[in-house]
């Protein structure tokens, strides 16, 4: 077992497996020093590709001549968690609570300047991350990933996904707030640290996606859309939206689109105003 760490904060240490309110911090024998960047990754049960996927992330670290932090939360119930720490990744361990709670629980053990977030299902392509380095070193804030914009691989995307679900939900985006975005839903994405903490996110389900990007527009952060490319599931490896059932697009879409509704009409209250 390895040990609680003294950056950021630190609650009791539990063993992989078990589901309790706690949180514990896991740091690999060979960690990461003062990393500019953190991959910041939620994790539930994929064993199947984190090895690969913590691979390509140090083959995109390298390529982008940057130090880097991988920074898995991990609820799962396999060998994610144990196969991420002998990787060398910091595991988070946290209650399974949901997608947009992974990402608040983990702000407050996040050491980059910059945060690059995704998936480790090897869909997103973390071998490239030099465009997204670059952009933060040019002073971007919020770094957003295009799947639209580079390329999708055939049988990576859904048809309901590709061609009406994505598209409608980001032209509602981008009517509501003003916004040019090809791809409100694109996991690849990243924030500098300052910008993640002042955006003060409370969505605990996949439509943290949406409550992040609308913020950003609010809080005026400076942006950028980066092309990546988007790849099928590796086989045998089900996506959580297929885990969950045929319904769980629709469910996510509603609450998306609730959560666009929901954020865009305080922000026109004037609330949250001063959190940007």
């Amino acid at each position: 077992m390895s040990r609680a760490s003294a950056d950021g904060p630190r609650d009791s240490v539990t063993a992989y497996g078990t589901h309790t309110n706690s949180i514990s911090l896991h740091i690999p024998a060979l960690d990461a020093s003062d990393p500019e960047v953190t991959i910041l990754i939620p994790t539930l049960d994929e064993e199947l590709t984190i090895a690969a996927f913590i691979d390509w992330c140090r083959e995109g670290a390298e390529g982008a001549g940057t130090r880097a932090e991988i920074l898995i939360v991990d609820s799962s119930e396999d060998r994610t968690a144990e196969i991420a720490l002998a990787k060398g990744a910091r595991v988070l361990k946290t209650p399974r609570r949901g997608l947009g709670r992974a990402y608040i629980d983990a702000v407050p053990y996040v050491r980059g300047r910059f945060v690059i977030m995704g998936d480790a299902d090897c869909t997103y392509d973390f071998r490239i991350l030099k465009p997204f380095v670059d952009a933060y070193r040019a002073g971007a804030e919020l770094v957003m990933g295009s799947r639209f914009k580079g390329r999708i691989a055939s049988g990576a995307m859904p048809a309901l996904h590709r061609y009406f679900g994505i598209p409608l939900t980001t032209s509602i985006l981008n009517v509501i707030s003003g916004s040019k975005f090809s791809d409100i839903h694109c996991g690849m994405r990243g924030l500098t640290r300052d910008a993640l903490e002042r955006m003060d996110l409370r969505s605990q389900g996949w439509e943290y996606a949406s409550e992040m990007v609308l913020k950003s527009v609010y809080m005026g952060l400076a942006t950028v859309e980066v092309a990546i490319d988007f790849l099928p599931s590796p086989a045998g490896r089900l996506s959580h939206m297929r885990r969950r059932g045929i319904l769980e697009p629709w469910r996510a879409g509603w609450a998306n689109l609730r959560a666009i509704v929901a954020i865009a009409t305080r922000f026109s209250l004037g609330e949250g105003a001063a959190r940007g």
